[in-house]
């Protein structure tokens, strides 16, 4: 069995799943999320929410009987594994680490972010098939999907401030990639995409109406209710191109589109203050970073 421990928001969660699911198929074995994040607030982070449920992926939630026996089980051990029954995955550093996908065992845990493609390409087409909706996530989104459906050209933009600019903790490491960034951003689209037209997804798009010159054809996403994320990533994948900001959330909404052809423009620089990171797998090699 896989168990992966699933935090923090839509985008994180999905890269945890992502490459929890591809250890189960190499495995061929059951795949657990413990979800016992999300039962508690936190102070240093955003709340967030579980939203993997929206989408028709395979998983049973870990029952507290179940992870308690786990953890008492493997806590004397040296680093809580005893391969090849036990083998427990922490993240210890930021790029692609090839043991995580090599590892077997008859019970694999996995805490980590693990944001990189290379944790879960094997899999591409299964996983993205997989994370389809199973519910109207907004009551919005059907009249956006038609409208990006006969739109000939759709481009996805996502401005992402909130807690880039509040959060005392997040506007320190990831912080708002720039009006710089964007401006080049538009200017690359429009070298290499005829008549587009911009799609935009923000959580603050009174500030984005106000600073960035967009053209007055862009159309803003407003989506509402408690799945109005959900919502927003998917509308984003529906789109033909894509301008992502340094979120793992549009990260995600480039990634599950599928066209072999379409252009996704993203920031080079992912944090603004972790200089020991190592950013180099996060970023899949056809997108163009600036």
């Amino acid at each position: 069995m896989i168990i992966s421990r699933i935090t923090s928001g839509l985008g994180n969660q999905l890269f945890q799943y992502a490459t929890a699911r591809q250890l189960a198929l190499k495995n061929n074995t059951g795949l657990y999320l413990d979800l016992s994040y999300y039962r508690y607030q936190y102070e240093t982070d955003t709340p967030r929410s579980f939203k993997l449920d929206q989408f028709s992926i395979p998983y049973r939630e870990l029952q507290d009987s179940l992870f308690q026996y786990l953890s008492k089980a493997t806590k004397l051990l040296p680093n809580r594994s005893l391969p090849p029954l036990c083998l427990f995955l922490k993240e210890k550093h930021f790029h692609f680490n090839e043991n995580v996908v090599q590892a077997h065992a008859s019970c694999i845990t996995l805490d980590g972010f693990w944001q990189s493609e290379r944790y879960f390409k094997e899999s591409a087409d299964t996983i993205r098939r997989e994370l389809t909706l199973t519910k109207t996530p907004s009551a919005e989104f059907k009249r956006y999907e038609e409208l990006i459906r006969t739109t000939p050209t759709p481009v996805s933009i996502h401005i992402r401030r909130g807690d880039y600019v509040n959060h005392p903790e997040f506007s320190k490491t990831f912080g708002f990639v720039g009006i710089d960034y964007y401006t080049e951003a538009l200017r690359q689209l429009a070298a290499a995409v005829t008549n587009p037209l911009l799609y935009v997804f923000s959580d603050d798009k009174e500030w984005v109406r106000q600073h960035l010159p967009l053209p007055d054809s862009a159309v803003y996403v407003e989506n509402t209710g408690l799945n109005s994320d959900v919502a927003d990533l998917v509308l984003m994948s529906q789109c033909h191109h894509h301008i992502i900001a340094n979120s793992s959330f549009s990260w995600w909404g480039a990634w599950l589109n599928p066209k072999a052809d379409k252009l996704v423009i993203t920031p080079k620089q992912w944090y603004k203050n972790q200089p020991t990171w190592n950013t180099k797998d996060l970023l899949p090699p056809t997108w163009l970073a600036i």
